[in-house]
């Protein structure tokens, strides 16, 4: 029991350092000179904050602050400090967020000629994001369908997500964030935790998903004749189209759409958890041609002469389906319009899923072979 008990405080441990690593109170220190004290500390804090964010701030010193200022911990509420931050809120684009926490003194002596020296040390909040940094691209999935739209939107994401290819952007349960925002702009969380706002992100693409000829037959009934027996199913069909436009360019990068309908009988009406099932099989297998079209199925590695590992896991393929597989020649170029057609491919055998695992799996070739040091992609 004492053994369990460790091991639980050590992962509660664990568990709050990481999700307390994401925002940190960090510090950085300067030096730098004023023709008055007053002056000489501005100018230090100035420099420590371009230091901290990267970036030249423009922050105009006073003399008319009140403020005492000595060698110990100064109050962050200061004139001149509220004029830092809201030069470095505009660059940073975040209207509420207040990343300079104060500064002390450190130093402050003459120098020739009336000049004064100053040594300060900010304190300021510091955002650190989860995990490494990700090289994929990002996408919102949006429609403009109100009826159905949690039931789109939230069956093509989690497609989206099970093929490992693209960050999804959450743009809906807009009101949850703003409660979220403002308590940390509130009095009970802590000063540096202001570091969170500010860092949502954009997306590359913008993913329009449309359920389209949604129709549904509930409780049907058919007598047979001969027997008297009344059957009762109920039906459902529909289409789900995607447009996926990139959105800086707002250009119409890919389309698709996929078909769907089943019959349920013995059912009085088809369940929201059906049509669920429908819209989400559906959606995967848009998304299967999403990522087929944008992040073709490549060979990683070949164990051997007829074995290879494909960059392609448990959400997208299932031991026993068959592939054939291409060597990648190299690049044709339209000559008139100079579009790239995409590599050379040329068929070098069938194969087959022989394992899976969550990320990868393994295809073994019934025949041709592999040359370790080509490449290759399986369609």
């Amino acid at each position: 029991m004492k053994s369990f008990i460790s091991l639980l405080l050590f992962a509660l441990s664990i568990g709050c350092n990481l999700s307390y690593a994401q925002v940190i109170e960090a510090s950085e220190k300067a030096t730098a000179v004023g023709s008055t004290k007053r002056q000489a500390i501005e100018n230090a804090v100035v420099q420590a904050s371009g230091q901290a964010f990267g970036m030249t701030i423009n922050a105009v010193t006073t003399t008319k602050d009140s403020t005492t200022i000595t060698g110990g911990e100064n109050s962050s509420s200061s004139k001149f400090l509220t004029t830092v931050n809201d030069d470095i809120k505009q660059k940073i684009k975040s209207p509420t967020n207040n990343p300079i926490l104060g500064y002390s003194v450190d130093l402050l002596k003459p120098l020739p000629n009336s000049l004064w020296e100053a040594t300060v040390t900010i304190k300021y909040a510091k955002f650190k994001a989860i995990g490494q940094k990700s090289e994929r691209r990002s996408m919102v999935v949006i429609t403009n369908d109100k009826a159905n739209k949690e039931l789109i939107i939230g069956d093509f994401s989690r497609a989206l997500v099970g093929s490992r290819r693209f960050d999804i952007l959450n743009r809906s349960n807009q009101n949850l964030f703003e409660i979220e925002k403002a308590f940390i702009t509130g009095g009970d969380a802590a000063r540096a935790e202001v570091a969170r706002l500010g860092q949502a992100a954009g997306a590359d693409y913008l993913a329009i998903v449309s359920l389209q000829g949604l129709s549904i037959s509930n409780n049907m009934r058919e007598k047979i004749q001969m027997t008297g027996e009344t059957i009762v199913s109920s039906t459902a069909s529909g289409t789900v189209n995607v447009e996926v436009i990139e959105f800086s360019s707002r250009k119409l990068k890919w389309t698709g759409s996929q078909k769907f309908s089943a019959n349920y009988e013995g059912a009085t009406a088809v369940s929201g958890a059906n049509l669920s099932t429908l819209v989400s099989g559906a959606s995967k297998k848009l998304v299967d041609n999403l990522i087929s079209s944008i992040y073709p199925i490549e060979v990683v590695k070949t164990l051997g002469k007829n074995i290879a590992i494909i960059n392609r896991g448990s959400n997208s393929v299932k031991i026993g389906q068959r592939f054939t597989i291409y060597l990648k020649g190299e690049e044709l170029i339209d000559k008139q319009s100079g579009e790239n057609l995409g590599a050379l491919e040329i068929k070098v055998g069938r194969g087959k899923i022989i394992d899976v695992n969550p990320k990868y799996s393994t295809v073994r070739l019934d025949e041709g072979e592999f040359d370790a040091s080509s490449s290759y992609i399986a369609r």
